[in-house]
């Protein structure tokens, strides 16, 4: 018998399975059209990733992603990481999304949000993230998310 992973040990624990859901929303819309990638996740934690396209660039001198497809990939892992703390996918909405932005990521790199529910109450979620290249500890931004969940 083989050990679970710990992605599929917490999805046993909170009921809610993020890489499943990421594999269908991927597949439609706005998760189809930027192509974030699923990486993995914990019991509050997800990780998303997107790679870098043309089609994303700000800045076409540069290659330098734009902020709108940063935003997206944070959001997107804050809310998850919501869903995941509460083992459950409901419709919430983005009360307050706060991104410091601390240098652009460059031509080519592949960028990464790691987004923690650290706080749940009964109506709202509090999440913090990471956007990075690969390193978490050096940061391309950092962010903080305030979310209104339903019961």
């Amino acid at each position: 018998m083989t050990k679970p992973t710990p992605e599929a040990d917490a999805a046993a624990r909170t009921g809610f399975d993020p890489e499943r859901f990421f594999q269908l929303a991927s597949q439609v819309g706005h998760g189809r059209a930027i192509g974030m990638e699923y990486r993995g996740h914990g019991e509050d934690w997800i990780e998303l990733s997107l790679p870098w396209r043309e089609q994303l660039v700000g800045v076409p001198e540069s290659g330098i992603l734009a902020s709108g497809a940063i935003v997206s990939l944070i959001d997107t892992s804050a809310g998850m990481a919501v869903w995941i703390a509460r083992g459950h996918f409901r419709p919430m909405a983005t009360l307050d999304l706060r991104i410091d932005y601390l240098k652009p990521a460059p031509k080519g790199a592949t960028v990464y949000a790691r987004c923690q529910c650290y706080k749940l109450t009964r109506s709202v979620a509090f999440v913090r993230g990471t956007a990075h290249l690969g390193d978490v500890n050096d940061p391309i931004a950092q962010a903080a998310l305030t979310f209104m969940t339903t019961s």
